[in-house]
């Protein structure tokens, strides 16, 4: 494996793993041979990827690995350069859900399935509002929920760096009322097929979900970022 880490990266991943404290600029600068300056510049990298945070008074805290915010600062960019990159992405997103969606069910217990009633009357309050509240926050948890309990953390950081894109990028696919209710009725159908171990008719209400979504016309990104 082609190990091209930072000095610093090294040691914040062998900290990390090992479970040990990073030490203070000064110390870093004298156990890697390194000047402070030179320590500081390498640290912006892992404080944007957000695998460490600096404080005056805490110094260098680590964060347990989360791939979600370097794929998301990745992705923002390629979407600045190409706004249809983000179609890619969804792209991908649907398939990960559909591959993964039996092995999810299999782990929702009552809690999960709870948590999804919840967000399913939730959402279908507030597009019976006028006017619509559209229920972002409802559609992203609903679809996180679910595949939560796998503890797959490249996953689940895929899945939340989709729902961070969607919602930074302002891409709006609801289009009225009907369409909100049509899309909310699957995800009630998903439940209703979770709830009762009938995963297959779940599945068939996903796909068929992920298909009205892109039947639907799909706003201009590029308007986003010029």
């Amino acid at each position: 494996m082609v190990d091209n880490l930072s000095p610093i990266l090294k040691f914040i991943a062998d900290a990390t793993r090992q479970d040990e404290p990073i030490p203070s600029i000064s110390e870093l600068s004298s156990q890697l041979g390194i000047s402070t300056a030179s320590v500081r510049e390498q640290l912006e990298v892992p404080k944007e990827l957000g695998f460490v945070e600096v404080r005056t008074r805490t110094g260098i805290q680590k964060h347990n690995f989360c791939l979600t915010r370097p794929l998301t600062l990745s992705m923002t960019y390629g979407m600045r350069v190409d706004p249809e990159l983000f179609h890619e992405y969804a792209s991908i997103r649907r398939q990960l859900e559909i591959v993964y969606w039996y092995e999810a069910c299999a782990l929702l217990e009552k809690s999960h399935i709870q948590e999804l009633q919840e967000l399913v009357e939730r959402a279908n309050w507030k597009i019976n509002q006028n006017p619509v509240v559209i229920p972002m926050m409802e559609h992203r948890k609903f679809h996180l929920t679910i595949y939560r309990p796998l503890n797959n953390r490249v996953l689940n950081s895929v899945l939340e760096t989709y729902w961070d894109l969607y919602e930074d990028s302002r891409i709006y696919f609801y289009r009225n009322h009907e369409y909100l209710e049509s899309v909310w009725s699957y995800h009630r159908q998903m439940l209703e097929a979770i709830a009762s171990k009938a995963y297959e008719k779940g599945y068939e209400a996903l796909v068929t979900h992920f298909d009205l979504m892109k039947t639907y016309k799909k706003a201009d990104l590029r308007q986003r970022f010029e």
